[in-house]
């Protein structure tokens, strides 16, 4: 942005040009920060696409702040229309910024490893052998296999299929029901008791006997 000095900041000299620049990321990651720990501490498990908007819109808050702050020291005055036209524009540049580092973020984490794919997955049907793993659910003497790419129902014991899901975390949140990791899309109370939204839109529940245990692990 210093270099290519938008917004008639060209005729800024480059030193003050590139503070100013500089001072505005950081007030936008400010703000984009503060909103990723408000939804981490409320508990919110977001898709990317939602934290994303979030994250630029409270950028464009701050950094909005920012310019209508200096607008003001600088000239005493902005109308209602400068406001919501700086906040457009900013907002527009940092959903872009935002959604490129959260869409980088994601592509350097590491998801589950097939090298060391739990063996469940050779029970299950082929076209969900390269799915990730979401939870696992006892029906009668079947067990009802969730993926990202869908279900399949396999017979054997819970707790087998449980042993064979390892070395992928997760935890038993039910006498019916394992849920992993990566597989808890939000947590949800009703009436004092805790259910697990799953990435693929399934509720779990969860026994009081093992609420703590989501808490515990920092699930809600």
């Amino acid at each position: 942005m210093t270099i290519l000095a938008p917004y008639n900041t060209g005729s800024i000299p480059f030193l003050t040009r590139f503070l100013y620049w500089t001072g505005l990321c950081f007030a936008g990651g400010v703000g984009a920060t503060a909103f990723a720990a408000m939804a981490d501490r409320i508990g919110w498990k977001l898709s990317l696409p939602l934290l994303a908007i979030g994250e630029s819109i409270f950028a464009a808050i701050v950094v909005t702040a920012f310019l209508v702050g200096l607008n003001l020291y600088r000239f005493q005055s902005i109308g209602i229309g400068g406001v919501v036209g700086t906040f457009f524009f900013v907002w527009v540049i940092s959903i872009i910024i935002t959604a490129i580092a959260l869409l980088t973020q994601k592509a350097n984490q590491p998801g589950q490893d097939t090298s060391t794919r739990p063996t469940i997955f050779e029970r299950i049907k082929p076209s969900l052998r390269s799915a990730e793993l979401y939870a696992l659910s006892a029906e009668d003497h079947y067990v009802r296999v969730f993926t990202s790419k869908g279900e399949d129902l396999i017979l054997m014991r819970l707790g087998d299929a449980i042993k064979e899901s390892s070395p992928l975390p997760g935890l038993s949140v039910h006498r019916s029901w394992w849920v992993a990791e990566t597989g808890v899309k939000a947590v949800k109370k009703s009436d004092g008791k805790l259910s697990l939204e799953l990435q693929g839109g399934q509720i779990a529940p969860v026994s009081r006997s093992n609420a703590k245990r989501v808490r515990d692990a920092g699930w809600a």
